[in-house]
């Protein structure tokens, strides 16, 4: 037999269609491997279990969704302004599927859902380092209202977190977080 030509690329790209189709919970090693078109063996050699391999393709899905195209402010904008089209993404992204991903994980074995909870936070600190920049560059914030349990990293805590709360009650536009970060911060 022919030796199989793949990368780990290209295994994660064939996992990554089987969850997005059927979810984290659908992914196999055998599954991956007959829509990848190779020996369950050559996953192996590239995720030494089923775990790994869900992990990896939750942290791709994820830097799909979350990762690529945020935390890049446009010139001049408010913390409210990125805030509102952050959120805009992530509820466009998520809504579809993606927002199963997040109950998905839990779901999993436990090697699996701790792996995938800990490479989703290294996403997710990414998102919170973009707003605690943006945030600290906006010149409209009231600098004496950032103070005490007020501080950038905490208003941007809670700003991702109830961002992601009301992506999973399926609020459209977040308009209570974003009001109460805009009373909060500008006035």
């Amino acid at each position: 037999m022919p030796r199989q030509l793949t990368s780990r690329e290209k295994i994660l790209d064939s996992s990554a269609a089987v969850a997005k189709g059927h979810g984290l919970d659908a992914i196999s090693i055998r599954g991956v491997a007959a829509a990848r078109g190779v020996s369950t063996g050559t996953i192996y050699n590239y995720f030494p279990s089923r775990d790994e391999l869900v992990a990896a393709t939750a942290e791709r899905l994820f830097g799909e969704a979350f990762y690529e195209g945020f935390c890049h402010p446009e010139p001049d904008e408010s913390y409210l302004a990125y805030c509102e089209r952050l959120y805009a993404s992530l509820h466009k992204r998520l809504s579809n599927s993606g927002s199963g991903w997040l109950a998905q994980l839990q779901g999993l074995e436990p090697g699996a859902r701790e792996a995938g909870r800990r490479r989703m936070e290294e996403l997710l600190s990414h998102m919170l380092r973009g707003l605690e920049d943006v945030l600290a560059a906006d010149p409209q914030v009231r600098a004496d209202h950032l103070s005490g349990d007020l501080s950038v990293e905490a208003v941007c805590r809670l700003t991702l977190n109830g961002m992601f709360d009301a992506v999973r009650r399926g609020d459209p536009d977040c308009r209570t977080l974003l009001a109460l970060v805009e009373r909060a911060l500008y006035e």
